[in-house]
């Protein structure tokens, strides 16, 4: 009879946790290529929604627009498999939360406010967005994005006027998004549902995660009347595949698929569940304490070194977050150099938009492979945007690398000192 080996449980003291980090295996995870599928179209959705955000930003004549108008159209970024219903609801729910963020810290810039009480607004801003991202299940990046904006726009002294055309922008580049991730629906309305059911049935034998992700999707297309014959078709397709000659299906209960559910009723699933309470705390505070440390520090752009933290933290436990920041520090550090050059070449606008939609494009086809490798070309691609706000050199990469290093280096230390056996408890 075979043996199964039990994988090893979550640390259950911060002592424990921090031995963790420790381990070789996080060297390993953070260095593993993963396999990754159906990603040339996202790819190049998100390139073609921040170029187009670029140009018409710019060609607005309004300063600071292009830039803000791209860090709208990264809302683009937050589908890849999901049906046009719930990617209507994904793309217009992000792109609305990083137009907030983005107004939020504009206002505060406006105010006047001293550094510390601006680096706490981008922490309060990194806990909502955590918590709004975590409710209805975005998945990465979660509030990264909107943390980036944030950071951006807490920058400078802005007028009144500033203020509307920086929020005005961006939620132009937002709606840019959604209006480029649902095209699609037109011409190929079932490609989705099409395209889950393929990959479903690519896996020998049967992958259980990847046909209730399917079955997700088909949930989606049959509550609607244009998409609903063609997501029974795929539905009981799957049935048979799972169940050969012996299949049968009179009636739609029989194609098991569940009843599809609202974003609005996810959120609240998932917000009465307490599952959320424990992340959004910790990113929080985390961005908070890697802000303050960057600023007593003296680096440049503070605000990036909660990015930092909040991404290092996507994960729950230390054999998740660890691999992640490890791989967002290498990234960085490396990326930051690449970037040197390109900064001290002072490119002009349309070099800047070429470069920033190629490194886009080429960041979606290889975010799901290997964070580290992806963040060879977001790095760049994020200085790059920065650059066009403000003339820069390459200070502003080495600002990159240490608030980032440090971030994610606060991240893992949240997860030790907020570590498993707290999330559990707080969950039950």
């Amino acid at each position: 009879m075979p043996t199964t080996t039990t994988p090893p449980g979550p640390p259950a003291t911060r002592r424990a946790a921090a031995r963790g980090l420790l381990s070789t295996s996080h060297l390993a995870a953070a260095l593993t290529m993963q396999p990754a599928d159906a990603t040339v179209a996202a790819a190049l959705r998100a390139g073609f929604a921040v170029g187009a955000a670029l140009v018409l930003g710019h060609l607005s004549g309004l300063p600071g627009a292009a830039g803000f108008a791209a860090l709208g159209a990264l809302a683009s970024v937050y589908v890849r498999w999901a049906p046009y219903r719930r990617r209507a609801e994904l793309v217009g729910t992000a792109g609305l939360m990083i137009t907030g963020a983005v107004a939020v810290a504009s206002l505060t810039a406006l105010a006047g406010w001293p550094a510390p009480v601006e680096m706490l607004v981008v922490a309060l801003v990194a806990a909502g967005t955590s918590l709004l991202t975590l409710a209805v299940r975005t998945g990465p990046p979660g509030p990264v994005m909107a943390i980036f904006a944030a950071g951006a726009a807490v920058a400078g002294d802005p007028s009144l006027t500033d203020v509307g055309v920086r929020t005005g922008a961006t939620l132009g580049g937002a709606v840019l998004a959604w209006l480029v991730c649902l095209s699609g629906y037109v011409l190929r309305p079932s490609e989705p549902a099409g395209l889950a059911v393929r990959r479903a049935l690519r896996t020998e034998p049967l992958d259980p995660t990847r046909l209730a992700q399917a079955r997700e999707v088909l949930a989606d297309d049959l509550s609607h009347r244009r998409t609903a014959p063609a997501a029974r078709d795929l539905a009981l397709l799957l049935v048979e595949v799972e169940d050969g000659e012996s299949a049968s299906v009179t009636v739609d209960s029989d194609l098991r698929v569940p009843k599809r559910r609202s974003l609005l009723q996810v959120a609240r699933e998932t917000v009465r569940s307490g599952e959320v309470t424990v992340p959004v705390l910790r990113i929080g505070i985390g961005a908070l304490l890697a802000s303050l440390a960057a600023l007593a520090l003296g680096w440049g752009h503070p605000a990036w070194a909660a990015v930092g933290a909040a991404a290092a933290l996507q994960g729950r436990h230390i054999h998740t977050n660890t691999p992640r920041a490890l791989q967002r520090a290498v990234g960085t550090a490396v990326g930051a150099l690449l970037a040197w050059p390109l900064l001290e070449a002072h490119l002009g606008f349309w070099a800047v938009v070429a470069v920033v939609v190629v490194m886009q494009v080429v960041t979606e086809l290889l975010v799901l492979r290997n964070y580290a490798v992806a963040m060879l070309v977001i790095t760049p691609m994020a200085l790059m945007m920065t650059s066009l706000g403000a003339p820069a050199d390459g200070s502003l990469a080495l600002d990159r690398a240490l608030t980032t290093v440090l971030g994610a280096a606060v991240g893992v230390l949240m997860t030790v000192v907020v570590h498993d056996r707290w999330e559990q408890t707080a969950g039950r």
